[in-house]
């Protein structure tokens, strides 16, 4: 395996991050993005991009040529072309981005189908960072009149209307937001209508304006020779603030006991069906996994096998099993209670959720209340004093459309993946923050009522895909070669924390082998010119479950990267001890400095490029193995992170 493919999974590098800048505003060139548009520390706008979408909302990417970047003082240029090329889609367009000395930075694309197709959406969006505009002011202009309000605190629904998605508000041509201490961003819109939505819905860290109204329907037919022109231009006003900011104290800040423990942590039982070997059970056991989940299709010929197969398997693991039972006829309920008295399985909880595994974008429901009491009724017998956890198996804007009868739950359950609308390493890095808000925004509706979040996925169970969809001799759309890398690892760091942070009850991540897994099968990968890994190897990511089971009876501590989302830190109190993880989730070398810390000494192990070999080949011998490294005088820990790598950090001394 290359580097690159240990840090990111893939042969090749991430895409370079270009700085621009027009007048007191520095932004980022990323192939055809314009990204991170800043004045000093604060942040103007996440993201602009053109998507293209196919008619079952895929992604279709695209590829760049004839770039052009001019650069003056606080002036630029940047022209290119893209074309996207899918089936019967033939779709290219050109693209100016200009900066201006104001401050005024405008992005446009103008483009014309080659072919006749079908498309779901094609133009601009704008990603608006959510802590510089959630709950802000804002203004804008509507052909029939001026608009007007506040951006939601609380994750506001996308509902859907005769069959139609809604949006925040009007679809506008302007908009203005007011940031803190007088700063304005406004958004002047040409070619199109554009309208909001709340992504955190989707666990988006964002709110993303979109051209051309979901009220208009689709899909759309674009027709040969037909011009499509979209431009967005972004402008200040107001308040400028000041260039930058004061180093902080510290990059990684340790707290105080926040009054919350790790939550459950359990697998998904493997998609490919093999039984686990020893050496792969062995491997498992030390991550104590609390919980094994596995999903079964009431009524299914299957069940009463699938059932006995998993019972199995959680028992070699010493877990208990979540049963994710979909149901479709509630009379279904009695031949599992049957199977659950004669197989007398451990579980920990059952997942009771309504209709079938698939995935649908306008037809998800959630848990019926008279579902929850069948449910009840014919399971509580065979499983006494087991939570019976009711919700969606589809994302938390299912929760947020059709709010469920709680009155029989014992618990609330949505999954996870970070990648719904975009699937580049920034964006899903951008996204963690959101993991959280649907956590304490479930816990504010339901008061007392445990959050499930299960399974947390690094890619979608089914379409669409925002990376395209799957090549047909391809990697199945699913897969996400990241799964088994540095970058991987530290995502879940990531995730980790922010569900932790926010209380989640339990948390199902991932499977328990192969490419959707922990470690890869002793068969190695199906595909490893495409998916690389080692046969038999413990992906990075298992040693962060790993260090987690150390300390899964400890106390979560407070633990503030100041340059979140790039930097994630979980931090543990366990046996009187600090133990920190720190993932640093940037291409770039990163110098941290860490504390404070009570002992003169701590201890020190890095996973990254030169050491992750060894943690794959003998996860052993890697975990035995750490460096007592000195804490200066104030408490502080200075550590060299390569791109990617993470490390974990013990205190010898006691706790402060």
């Amino acid at each position: 395996m290359s580097n690159h493919e240990l840090r990111v999974g893939r042969k090749t590098p991430p895409l370079d991050l270009h700085e621009l800048r027009a007048g007191p505003v520095t932004a980022y060139l990323c192939g055809g993005d314009l990204r991170y548009a800043r004045i000093g520390d604060t942040l103007l706008v996440q993201r602009i991009c053109v998507a293209v979408r196919d008619d079952v909302w895929n992604t279709i990417p695209g590829e760049l040529s004839n770039l052009v970047i001019e650069e003056g003082d606080e002036t630029f240029r940047v022209e290119f072309d893209a074309e996207h090329r899918y089936r019967e889609i033939d779709f290219a367009w050109h693209a100016r981005i200009e900066g201006r000395s104001d401050g005024s930075i405008s992005y446009a694309m103008r483009g014309s189908p080659a072919t006749e197709f079908r498309y779901a959406k094609i133009g601009i969006i704008v990603l608006h960072p959510l802590p510089e505009s959630r709950g802000r002011p804002y203004r804008a202009h509507n052909p029939e009149g001026p608009l007007g309000g506040t951006l939601p605190v609380d994750i506001e629904p996308q509902l859907i209307v005769d069959g139609t998605f809604t949006a925040l508000f009007p679809p506008y041509d302007s908009l203005a937001i007011e940031y803190e201490n007088g700063l304005e961003v406004q958004f002047d819109f040409e070619g199109d209508l554009f309208e909001m939505q709340d992504h955190r819905n989707w666990t988006d860290a964002n709110f993303k304006t979109y051209g051309t109204p979901q009220s208009l329907g689709g899909p759309f037919d674009a027709q040969v020779g037909q011009e499509i022109f979209q431009q967005v231009t972004m402008s200040v006003g107001g308040t400028l603030p000041a260039p930058s900011r004061r180093r902080a104290e510290l990059d990684v800040a340790i707290g105080d006991s926040i009054g919350a423990r790790l939550p459950a942590i359990g697998f998904c039982t493997a998609g490919h069906g093999e039984d686990l070997s020893d050496r792969e059970v062995g491997l498992l056991r030390r991550l104590e996994p609390d919980h094994l989940r596995v999903d079964l299709q009431l009524g299914s010929p299957a069940l009463e096998d699938t059932l006995a197969r998993a019972s199995a398997t959680a028992a070699a693991l010493r877990a208990g099993l979540e049963l994710a039972i979909y149901v479709d006829d509630e009379a279904d309920l009695d031949v599992l209670a049957t199977m659950l008295r004669d197989q007398r399985p451990t579980v920990s909880r059952v997942l009771v959720l309504f209709g079938s595994p698939g995935f649908s974008a306008t037809s998800g429901t959630t848990t019926p209340g008279s579902l929850m009491r069948a449910a009840r009724e014919r399971l509580s017998g065979v499983l006494p004093g087991v939570p019976l956890v009711g919700g969606t198996n589809q994302f938390f804007t299912e929760l947020n459309r059709i709010r469920p009868e709680i009155e029989e739950m014992d618990g609330i359950v949505y999954s996870i993946n970070p990648q719904v609308h975009a699937a580049d390493d920034l964006s899903l890095v951008e996204n963690l923050e959101a993991q959280s808000e649907t956590v304490r925004m479930a816990h504010a509706w339901w008061p007392g009522l445990p959050v499930v979040v299960s399974p947390v996925t690094l890619i979608g169970r089914a379409g669409p895909y925002p990376a395209g969809p799957p090549e047909p001799d391809g990697l199945p759309g699913n897969v996400d070669v990241r799964l088994a890398s540095l970058f991987g690892a530290g995502w879940t760091v990531g995730s980790l924390k922010q569900l932790s942070e926010a209380q989640a009850a339990s948390v199902t991540y991932f499977e328990t082998t192969g490419w959707l897994g922990v470690i890869e099968r002793e068969a190695g990968s199906p595909q490893p010119d495409r998916f690389p890994s080692r046969p038999g190897g413990a992906f990075p990511l298992y040693h962060v479950f790993a260090d987690l089971a150390e300390w899964k009876r400890g106390h979560l501590l407070s633990c503030r990267a100041t340059d979140q989302p790039e930097v994630q830190a979980l931090a543990v109190q366990f046996g009187g001890t600090r133990h920190v993880l720190v993932a640093n989730l940037t291409a770039r070398d990163r110098q941290l400095r860490i504390g404070p810390f009570a002992g003169e000494h701590a201890s020190l192990r890095l996973l990254d490029e030169t050491t992750a070999r060894a943690a794959i080949d003998d996860p052993a011998a890697f975990r035995a193995a750490a460096d007592r490294v000195p804490v200066d005088g104030r408490g502080t820990l200075t550590v060299e992170l390569q791109p990617f790598a993470l490390a974990r950090i013990d205190d010898e001394g006691n706790a402060i």
